[in-house]
């Protein structure tokens, strides 16, 4: 893709973006502490002037509390420390019909009357209201407690349907499946600093535009929306916080990096900038060495600055319209018999790729569709998937809800999987000088030995560089491959699936799918029969897999871009991926995956295959990961570690060339800046003796620095 393509690309992402933007429907009020938004499965620090969408989720943290108001001035709602909200909103005649998510913790809300639904969701309550102002918490053992100070609110148990309602002065208790518990409450039941947060009664005025950004001009043939909007009200008592630009974001940090075997220190900016759910960020990194020089390759070509974006996005995927330009740390298509957690950030930040994702419903039959490239440049992965619901439009129970599905994976030429570090198209197995792209064969860095030899055999120069450059012989042989010399090798995988849901609601949801795959000129893969489940804390899918010879389920798989090519050492031989395909045999077996919030303190995701060739010997794979919810731990910011391996017979090694570890942790320093550290190893079997021992064996990455945000 040359330049001219990629501008244009990006003009239309913008111009789709631009078609399908959608209103805000909330904002912050008032924010103290540490308050965070995520939206679009990106987190940042709330700030007075964001504007808040359908799908947002605010979360307060200890000792935190944040206000939000709906942009129709009839609701407002504070949530307390330790809180998690997600706003659900729909536009019905005008108003707003407000369906919120309690996730976690303690929230109050004042609402008017005639100013369309307001209810309070929890996994197994909900609280709706007309006009009044109560408090609900959802305690820790998953106990809901609702507080009514005025008015009436109708108090229900989703799990057993009993619905009361709670008037003024009265506290509904709802627990399990046990009856609704009913009970007057006194004033002094709630503690000061609540009834504090409760009372605050806010001066609003009118925020300024700043000078600055009154007196930009903009084109006249582009359109742009202002970054700050008049009618934003924010608190005359906010100090430094009511300076903070909602639009426009800043964070970094400075630490050190190891890229191959130099160290550098690391300055690093990650601006983002934001207009409602389209979202732009920026990854600008400054690498500099210990004599104080910034490491060039990251700058000197065209690619190096369109690697420079972090993200391009717009809404996720369900949206009538997405899309996300950047780094995919797990992309799956379908069910993942085809693409199961791709990642083009491997080797980040060593080696950044630029990937799109485009997608959205379709007028026709419930359809959506939706695209992939790894890497906006070169193209190297491309993917696609387009599903369809024939009966959407009946009335005939289960089969509406039916969808056909069908998805497309390419890997133009899986030879280019060869690390190529200084980006002079020779791999670093093939290159005598993998870091300075200025050479790569030592007989044309010594020349001049050469010429001297040349010249001390044949008396002067005559003919030398006919001999050096043009001769096919003795110094061609010295000379190394490139990507030119190595044969293409592309591979396509393709499949079809179907999914039909049985039951949804929010206590339990069971649903069965099936899939079919096959690698184009080999063999096929099937799923049949599948299950996903949905119940209390618990996430489930159990497949029974089908594999015939020949065949690899999710080809695209978190190693892709590691495993398609590696070189044979004994006879300097490039293997893909797909010639390894001719050593796999038949087999079947159960596949299981759960993930799991216990007590809202670990997230755990563990799953694991378990198959049986002809012969019955076994090829297992498990993965896992583990995160903490960090706000239990004081100062904890993040914590998180994960473990990968594939295509073993027992567990007996913790290293082989299937398996990957990583991890990171967070400590909040103060303010909006944490320290962090990031860790990630996997290995490569260079000698094929199915032991991985050595440095050159094990791949690490390592970071440590701080970052900020403002």
């Amino acid at each position: 893709m040359n330049k001219r393509n990629i501008l244009i690309a990006t003009f239309i992402i913008i111009s789709l973006v631009r078609a399908y933007a959608i209103d805000s429907v909330a904002y912050p009020l008032k924010i103290k502490g540490n308050v965070n938004l995520t939206r679009d499965l990106e987190s940042s620090v709330l700030k007075l002037g964001d504007k808040l969408f359908n799908g947002d989720e605010i979360e307060t943290k200890t000792e935190s509390f944040a206000a939000i108001k709906f942009n129709d001035e009839s609701s407002i709602i504070k949530l307390f420390p330790n809180t998690i909200l997600n706003i659900r909103t729909e536009e019905e005649g005008g108003k707003f019909n407000k369906k919120s998510f309690l996730k976690m913790g303690e929230l109050w809300a004042k609402v008017e009357k005639g100013s369309g639904g307001f209810e309070i969701n929890t996994s197994t309550t909900v609280a709706s209201v007309k006009g009044t102002n109560f408090m609900m918490n959802v305690n820790e053992d998953g106990i809901t407690e609702l507080f009514t100070f005025e008015g009436e609110v109708l108090f229900q148990n989703t799990i057993t349907g009993e619905n009361i309602s709670v008037g003024a002065g009265q506290k509904g208790t709802i627990s399990g499946d046990q009856p609704i518990v009913l009970t007057p409450f006194s004033p002094d039941e709630i503690n000061e600093a609540t009834n504090e947060f409760i009372n605050e009664d806010y001066d609003m005025i009118k925020k300024e535009i700043p000078p600055k950004i009154e007196s930009e001009k903009v084109p006249p043939t582009e359109h742009i929306e202002p970054v700050i909007e008049p009618e934003t009200e924010v608190l005359e008592e906010d100090t430094e916080e009511s300076t903070l630009s909602g639009p426009f974001n800043m964070g970094g940090g400075v630490g050190s990096v190891m890229l191959g075997e130099k160290t550098y220190t690391q300055i690093r900016l990650l601006p983002e900038l934001t207009f409602g759910k389209f979202g732009l960020g920026l990854d600008i990194d400054l690498m500099i060495d210990s004599n104080g020089k910034v490491r060039k390759e990251d700058w000197d070509s065209f690619e190096d600055y369109v690697n420079k974006i972090y993200y391009l996005r717009y809404g996720q995927r369900g949206d009538s319209f997405f899309g996300r330009l950047g780094g995919f740390k797990s992309y799956t298509l379908g069910h993942g018999l085809v693409m199961k957690d791709y990642s083009n950030m491997l080797r980040y930040p060593e080696y950044k790729q630029i990937g799109i994702q485009l997608g959205g419903n379709l007028p026709i039959a419930g359809m959506t569709a939706e695209l992939f490239t790894s890497n906006a440049v070169k193209n190297e992965v491309l993917g696609g998937r387009l599903t369809i619901q024939p009966l959407n439009n009946t009335s005939i129970p289960l089969l509406n809800k039916l969808v056909f599905g069908g998805t497309i994976a390419h890997g133009r030429n899986q030879v280019k999987g060869l690390m190529d570090s200084d980006d002079d198209n020779y791999p670093d197995y093939f290159d005598d000088y993998p870091f300075d792209d200025n050479w790569h064969n030592e007989v044309d860095h010594d020349i001049n030995d050469w010429l001297n030899a040349y010249v001390s055999i044949n008396g002067d120069s005559t003919g030398f560089d006919n001999w050096f450059y043009e001769d096919e012989g003795y110094i061609d042989l010295l000379r190394n491959k490139s990507f030119n010399d190595i044969p293409k090798d592309a591979v396509t995988v393709f499949g079809v699936d179907y999914e039909l849901p049985f039951i949804q609601n929010p206590l339990f949801t069971l649903s069965h799918y099936g899939e079919a795959a096959q690698i184009m000129d080999h063999k096929m893969g099937f799923i049949f029969p599948g299950f996903y489940s949905k119940f209390l804390i618990f996430h489930m899918n159990l497949e029974y897999r089908i594999y015939q010879e020949d065949f690899l389920p999710a080809y695209f798989d978190q190693l892709y871009d590691e495993q398609r090519a590696t070189v044979y050492t004994d006879i300097d031989s490039v293997l893909t991926k797909e010639s390894l395909l001719q050593y796999t045999t038949k087999s079947h077996g159960w596949y299981g995956g759960l993930t799991t919030n216990i007590l809202n303190f670990l997230f755990i995701t563990v799953a694991y295959e378990d198959m049986y060739d002809d012969n019955d010997a076994n090829y297992r794979s498990l993965w896992g990961k583990a995160n903490l919810d960090t706000k239990i731990i004081p100062k904890l910011s993040k914590a998180e570690i994960g473990y990968t391996q594939t295509g073993f017979d027992k567990l007996s090694e913790f290293k082989t060339a299937n398996a990957v570890i990583s991890g990171s942790l967070g400590y909040e320093l103060g303010g909006s800046t944490q320290l962090i550290g990031r860790y990630q190893e996997y290995y490569v079997d260079l000698n094929n003796d199915g032991i991985i021992k050595g440095k050159d064996e094990t791949i690490t990455s390592m970071s440590m620095g701080v970052e900020f945000s403002f």
